[in-house]
């Protein structure tokens, strides 16, 4: 972690020393970041913990062809599954597919999302890696054939394809690992945290006396992710190592405030919940996307059955609450975030009772959400064949020569079967040619 004298590498960014800190305005602004963002990973190297099990994932990643097993990785959160994989796929030029299992629990919904990757190749060119987190959300009763469906296609993929799971230690789980290679991922030791969290503190000119640490390392429970907030909580002046203090899923916590009895009920679930008022500055990943509140809470309304009057006041409050989160970020003053669960809980209480809403993690419903998914492979495979036809990239094709070429077929009434028949492409690219036509006609009129 550290560079030539006076240097300090934070999060891959080479800083000044911290004795500059108030001489750079540069520095001061990273230093109001949320301290899980800045010590977000961006090389293996800077990841601390569970070394072999880095490197077998390394190794394996490296070395895969064709028909490699799958990896299950095995382990508590906050350890550096889901970062260990997002790093190595920038490392070895994949690009990186994420999906939440837990929010795909039948067997339809998987394989509609998952067979149509092991056939092709991202828009990119380059080769996907699947990474499928939570798997062991898929193993209740409501999974309709979900784990059974995955451990089949999990016997022949045709791309890297890594799992994520806290535990293995049910019947269904078991079985998936009979068809993977396991991996598993401890809590960080004690001794890492402690040196890791002094290093932190160092960096932003922060002290703590050793029973504060102590009490911050032993809380985490090897959760580096909880380390960070609660030391960074802890500085700022809040007590954050309450015995009484505990986290639910983002999915509970939703469903549990909108069928929540008063609003004092309603806010107790959104303050427990293992979700937070990410910085809009600064990107998210997909994981960090499930866990927003704002957007766990709007795609749970849109994607409700609801009257539009009722729908239009909940997303009233809700977006004065995304503005006031974006001010916040802007201005760095993170201290004001501890009013936004009362904003909500108050604000959306009174016009979402009784309403039926649950968690959803997308804005629109399923039925609605597959043909769109369904339309955008038959498309990619499109684009695909026709840029080899006219020697250009697909990016290329698909937004330059695209649009011209369906509105020529339309204008000379070409028939799109016998197009796709004289260039020597399949059916499914005669069938897409056809809809895209019947599609910009109907926006022509």
């Amino acid at each position: 972690m550290r560079g030539r004298e006076g240097e300090t590498f934070i999060a891959g960014t080479r800083l000044q020393s911290t004795k500059n800190i108030f001489n750079d305005r540069a520095f001061r602004y990273i230093h109001n970041m949320m301290w899980t963002d800045i010590y977000r990973p961006q090389k293996v190297e800077q990841m601390i913990g569970n070394e072999d099990a880095r490197l077998a994932v390394m190794k394996w990643l490296s070395r895969w062809i064709d028909g490699s097993r799958p990896l299950l990785l095995v382990g508590p959160s906050g350890v550096g599954k889901t970062t260990l994989v997002q790093v190595l796929a920038r490392k070895f030029d994949y690009d990186l597919i994420e999906m939440n299992a837990s929010d795909t629990r039948n067997r339809e919904d998987l394989e509609t999302l998952i067979m149509p990757m092991f056939n092709n190749t991202s828009v990119s060119g380059r080769t996907m890696l699947l990474f499928l987190d939570e798997v062991d959300g898929i193993s209740g009763r409501e999974d309709a054939g979900g784990i059974e469906s995955l451990v089949k296609m999990m016997k022949e993929p045709t791309i890297p394809v890594i799992m994520a799971a806290n535990t293995q230690d049910n019947s269904k789980i078991k079985q998936l690992a009979k068809v993977c290679k396991i991996v598993k991922f401890n809590p960080v030791p004690p001794r890492e945290l402690s040196m890791f969290l002094d290093y932190v503190l160092k960096n932003h000119n922060k002290n703590l006396d050793t029973e504060e640490k102590i009490l911050i390392v032993n809380r985490s429970r090897g959760d580096i992710r909880s380390l960070l907030n609660s030391a960074q909580g802890k500085v700022a002046g809040y007590n954050v190592m309450r015995e009484d203090i505990f986290e639910i899923d983002i999915a509970s916590a939703i469903n549990g405030y909108f069928s929540s009895n008063s609003p004092q009920e309603a806010k107790a679930f959104l303050s427990h919940a293992d979700a937070t008022y990410p910085d809009p500055h600064f990107g998210i990943s997909s994981d960090a996307r499930r866990k927003d509140k704002i957007n766990a809470l709007f795609s749970s309304i849109v994607s409700s059955r609801i009257s539009y009057d009722s729908m239009a006041a909940l997303l009233d409050v809700l977006s004065k609450v995304d503005i006031i989160v974006g001010r916040i970020g802007q201005n760095r003053q993170w201290s004001l975030l501890k009013y936004l669960d009362n904003i909500i809980a108050y604000g959306l209480f009174e016009n979402s009772r009784n309403k039926g809403i649950k968690y959803n993690q997308y804005s629109m419903i399923w039925p609605v959400m597959a043909p769109i998914f369904a339309r955008g492979q038959s498309m990619k495979n499109l684009i695909s064949d026709l840029a080899e036809k006219a020697h250009t990239s697909k990016s290329i094709f698909g937004s330059v020569y695209l649009p011209y070429l369906i509105q020529i077929m339309i204008d000379n009434k070409e028939d799109p079967e016998e197009f796709a028949r004289i260039l020597n492409l399949d059916e499914k690219a005669g069938e897409a040619l056809a809809k895209e036509m019947e599609r910009t006609g109907r926006k022509k009129r």
